[in-house]
């Protein structure tokens, strides 16, 4: 596809500031703004299985059934539950069977508005310090971090029987962090959203892993893994803004494409956000991220390739997966490609296609997909990591719908 030439979003080191909370005082009157924090941690189970464990910390929550539904003043929500983002926090974890291709544990956990000034707090200024009730991400000495998740959930099906997971890792910074400038992803209509990422190629060493699911009256083992075992990467980044995202943005592309068969090897990170209200398409994010202590390089476009293309052909899927109580039988649309084509810092071409299918999906929202495709660098094929939001959804009705019903599988956080 020959197209004219766009540039790539400028990159720059890390702001230390941006490891840590970045919202605004929480005043009388606060803003509609929203902050999370994003990890993944990938591992090999105590039989050799392939895991990756995804989990996001929310506070002031921007995903929260509730928190959407209440602001689009669905139903009675506005007054049922308040439009207020200081009364909106929790997590949201995925366990995912690489080998299947496959979202074999969700959990989604809202902490009671009446809870959060106790469960929630947010180091603003010296080490890292973020814990949610039982789970946390603290700084243990310079440069290393534990990530620790207690979190319970319910199962995806009519029965909503419970599942629990406890996770420790440790995270050790490598590859340094960076951001766009400023940390400035998107800025339109006086609003921004901004994005850094903190730790693209940690090295991770697993402290313990247990996931498990309850049937009738004895737990059941999903995935477990001992220290040490198995320990392949991860990944850690930090979003935040001062408005709600589906007013300023119509839809974004992110994800990750690693360079050898090693998943803490080398990488390509993109992201690509279309701005709503007919602004002008940002130049997209797309960094080539070395495997040592290295830092990472905004990549170079190819003449008369365009770096970054979504394509024109759209699929359709009925679904049979994703948050099944809420969004069975709902058609979703999803681009069938993302096409990347440019230079990395030492000047090697890469051209990736990632193509998605319906049997790549690992979590599937009507707003939302994410994808695990496997992608040719070379002669080898890897799993890259996909990920697809239509922003633009969160005030439509049917989305409004299944939010709502997805209550039937959201915890309390504990």
């Amino acid at each position: 596809m020959i197209v004219a030439t766009m540039p790539v979003r400028d990159i720059a080191p890390l702001t230390p500031a941006h490891r840590h909370a970045q919202t605004p005082p929480m005043g009388d009157d606060p803003p509609m703004y929203y902050e999370w924090w994003y990890f993944e941690v990938e591992f090999l189970d105590n039989l050799g299985r392939p895991f990756r464990i995804i989990t996001s910390f929310h506070y002031p929550h921007a995903f929260d059934s509730r928190r959407v539904t209440a602001h689009e003043k669905f139903r009675n929500h506005a007054t049922k539950y308040g439009d207020d983002p200081r009364h909106y926090a929790g997590l949201a974890t995925y366990v995912v069977d690489m080998e299947r291709s496959e979202n074999v544990a969700l959990f989604i956990s809202r902490f009671r508005r009446n809870d959060i000034q106790n469960q929630v707090s947010l180091s603003r200024t010296g080490a890292v310090d973020l814990r949610f009730g039982a789970s946390s991400f603290r700084e243990i000495s310079a440069g290393k971090y534990q990530l620790t998740l207690d979190q319970t959930g319910r199962q995806q099906t009519a029965g909503r029987l419970p599942l629990h997971i406890r996770l420790v890792a440790t995270f050790e910074q490598n590859t340094p962090g960076f951001e766009p400038p400023g940390g400035v992803l998107l800025s339109a209509a006086g609003k921004q959203h901004h994005w850094a990422c903190v730790m693209p190629n940690p090295v991770v060493r697993i402290d313990g892993v247990v996931v498990r699911r309850k049937s009738r009256r004895e737990w059941q083992s999903i995935c477990e893994a001992d220290e040490n075992v198995g320990t392949l990467g991860g990944y850690h980044d930090h979003q935040w803004g001062d408005d709600l995202f589906w007013e300023q943005m119509t839809r974004w592309s992110w994800g990750r494409v690693p360079l050898t068969s090693s998943s803490a090897s080398a990488k390509v990170v993109f992201f690509d956000v279309v701005p709503a209200h007919g602004a002008a398409q940002p130049d997209p994010v797309l960094v080539h991220v070395p495997a040592g202590a290295v830092m990472p390089q905004a990549m170079t476009p190819v003449a008369g390739h365009a770096p970054f293309v979504v394509s024109k052909i759209w699929d359709r899927i009925d679904l049979r997966d994703g948050c099944k109580l809420a969004t069975r039988g709902k058609r979703i649309e999803y681009p069938r490609t993302l096409m990347i084509c440019a230079r990395d810092a030492g000047g090697a071409l890469r051209r990736f296609d990632l193509h998605h299918s319906n049997a790549d999906n690992v979590d599937v929202w009507p707003f939302y997909l994410r994808f695990v495709p496997e992608v040719s660098v070379g002669q080898t094929r890897v799993a890259a990591i996909s990920e697809f939001m239509r922003a633009d959804r969160l005030n439509d009705p049917p989305t409004l719908r299944a939010l709502t019903a997805s209550n039937l599988i959201t915890t309390i956080a504990t």
